[in-house]
């Protein structure tokens, strides 16, 4: 540190520890008495060179009776440990304070402008600001008023605004030794919350079914394999499906396979929502050495993807009515499928 500024330092200390015993305002408020011990403490620490001991008494001593004369013992602390950036803010608070001895205030402007050499100053505006917060790095949130004007070292910073009711901002510059930047942040007011309401049911299976947000269409297409374990075969429905009231829906659908043919059905959701247990009945016609029909009864389940696209799994029995000769009439026939609508 150069030696003029260390014998301007001193000078500084040696001041502001008399600071105790002058009048003081009493509208500042707090605890006078007990800041004067804390001063007289913090003395003692620097004198023997425990700085990190020294500005936390300093500091106690000013949350207890916030005196702008206690600032110059924390920047003179501050600066014993090359805490540059903190001592002139601290500093800068005793100017905007507007209350200090006018020989100190000339000392201490000139300490800032040699501290102002190798710092960077950030001029920080925030709207609204009214009980505007303000959180400049990693440091403590503090009132926006209070930090307008604050040091920096060179590099980037990020300077965080908050304020109750808006969005919190932020913005982050790069500043150089001796420069000074102009930071302003506009906070956005909260959006108003919207209030939706939703049905949930429970299910045994322990999946709740929420309703669709948006209705979904009446009319769409359906494509459903049906597999028939027992004879190593399977055909595919392809067709349309439409809803006759919010849980019943009827299909038709032309049979695709090794014996292709044709399906009427419908199907019953138990309940609403995304995920709907399903009742289905069916007569699905074959054509093989001429119609062959058949009822089927299955249950599943629908999942519904969104307001366009649904899946659906079904368990299901088919009898045939007039089977070829040597195939079984009564069925184990699976099916898994998916329906889509505009």
């Amino acid at each position: 540190m150069p030696r003029a500024l260390s014998v301007t330092l001193a000078c500084l200390l040696g001041a502001s520890a008399m600071a105790h015993a002058q009048p003081v305002d009493p509208a500042a408020g707090g605890d006078k008495g007990d800041a004067k011990a804390l001063l007289q403490s913090g003395l003692k620490l620097f004198a023997a060179k425990d700085y990190l001991g020294a500005l936390s008494v300093f500091e106690t001593a000013y949350a207890r009776f916030p005196n702008g004369k206690i600032l110059l013992n924390i920047g003179t602390t501050l600066l014993k440990l090359e805490r540059k950036a903190d001592a002139a803010n601290a500093y800068q608070r005793y100017l905007d304070a507007r209350d200090g001895d006018p020989a100190k205030v000339t000392e201490v402007t000139r300490v800032l402008a040699d501290l102002d050499r190798g710092l960077g100053v950030l001029e920080i505006s925030v709207e609204p600001s009214a009980e505007a917060e303000l959180q400049i790095g990693a440091a403590t949130w503090g009132r926006a008023s209070d930090l307008a004007r604050y040091r920096v070292d060179r590099g980037a910073i990020t300077v965080r605004a908050r304020r109750t009711g808006y969005l919190e901002g932020s913005q982050t510059v790069r500043i150089d030794a001796g420069q000074r930047r102009e930071v302003a942040i506009v906070l956005e007011a909260e959006p108003v919350a919207t209030v939706t309401t939703t049905t949930t049911t429970p299910i045994d299976t322990g999946l709740r079914a929420g309703v669709v947000p948006h209705a979904r269409s009446r009319f769409g297409a359906v494509a459903i394999a049906h597999i028939d374990p027992s004879n190593a075969g399977a055909a595919v429905l392809v067709g349309v499906t439409a809803d006759v009231m919010s849980r019943l829906q009827v299909q038709a659908a032309a049979l695709l396979g090794p014996s292709s043919g044709a399906y009427a059905g419908a199907s019953f959701a138990l309940l609403g929502g995304t995920v709907r247990p399903i009742l289905a009945a069916g007569f699905p016609v074959f054509f093989s050495d001429g119609p062959r029909l058949a009822l089927r009864g299955a249950a599943g389940v629908e999942l519904a993807i969104n307001r366009h696209f649904a899946v659906i799994a079904e368990l299901g029995v088919e009898y045939l009515v007039n089977p070829e000769p040597g195939v079984t009439k009564a069925l184990f026939v699976p099916a898994i499928g998916a329906t889509a609508r505009l």
